[in-house]
């Protein structure tokens, strides 16, 4: 997807499986599995109400590309085959442009077995927070009995985005089940507070000398948000926040020999060799 401003939230988006390595065998893969927020109007018009007024929620979230409208019961709900007995793998991504997940299937556990392409040693939940483009890799077992069971997401208190859509959903549906919906809602979810689960543990460990993560003025930028300006909220790096001219760009002053860069360019100077 595209990386100008907030156009990625337009247009057309899809996903790649690349087969890496998991922490459990399994005997079904069920693919990628990406889970979206979805809004009626164009990314333009959404980031001049945000620079006012704040992320607005989501229209409706989508389960594969596909949903039922809330209000008017439009569209489909997506379905996932389980096969009873056996062990299922899948591929669940976050592609929202603001929504934060927490997911959760009834009457099922997940097992994490991987995350962003890396094996972890895996361990079980009973639901999942996913942050606008993260990626899990969990096995299900399809050991309850055979039925229609909801695969739910929630927003926990609303801190990392919300939507009109309050109860989104798709079925996970057992081989041989009749092609009805489910009838348990599920348990509420506890409320993962936009906190990434800490139980994360690569299968195969790396390590880096410490001491060359010591914090210090010549190898450190911070970031901070500003929100109580105009717009109302501002990423800055190391004090200011990038707003480049792009009838000018950087390699317009460099090509010209000019290094008054603006201060809005946001330009870290490199005063050594190999830093």
């Amino acid at each position: 997807h595209s990386h100008f401003s907030a156009q990625y939230g337009n247009g057309v988006v899809g996903t790649i499986q690349i087969d890496g390595p998991a922490s459990l065998p399994y005997d079904i893969d069920l693919g990628v599995f990406p889970l979206m927020d979805y809004y009626y109007r164009s990314a333009d018009e959404l980031v001049h109400f945000t620079q006012s007024n704040g992320a607005p929620p989501s229209d409706n979230v989508l389960f594969n590309g596909t949903a039922r409208h809330p209000e008017t019961g439009a569209g489909q709900w997506y379905n996932v085959t389980l096969t009873p007995g056996k062990r299922h793998r899948l591929r669940i991504i976050n592609t929202s442009t603001d929504n934060h997940f927490q997911v959760s299937l009834v009457g099922h556990n997940m097992t994490v077995i991987a995350t962003d392409m890396v094996p972890v040693n895996a361990f079980t939940v009973s639901s999942l927070f996913l942050a606008v483009g993260q990626r899990y890799d969990v096995t299900i077992d399809a050991n309850s009995p055979v039925g229609n069971y909801w695969f739910n997401v929630t927003f926990g208190d609303g801190l990392c985005g919300s939507s009109n859509n309050k109860f989104p959903a798709a079925i996970f549906r057992y081989q041989g089940a009749p092609a009805t919906l489910p009838t348990d809602q599920g348990l509420p979810v506890p409320n993962h507070m936009c906190l990434d689960n800490l139980n994360l543990v690569p299968v195969v460990t790396r390590s880096a000398p410490v001491n060359n993560f010591v914090k210090r003025p010549s190898n450190t930028l911070g970031v901070t948000l500003d929100i109580g300006g105009t717009p109302l909220f501002v990423w800055k790096v190391n004090g200011s926040a990038i707003n480049v001219d792009w009838g000018k760009p950087i390699l317009d002053y460099v090509m010209s020999g000019n290094t008054s860069y603006p201060v809005s360019d946001n330009i870290v100077q490199v005063d050594a060799v190999d830093q």
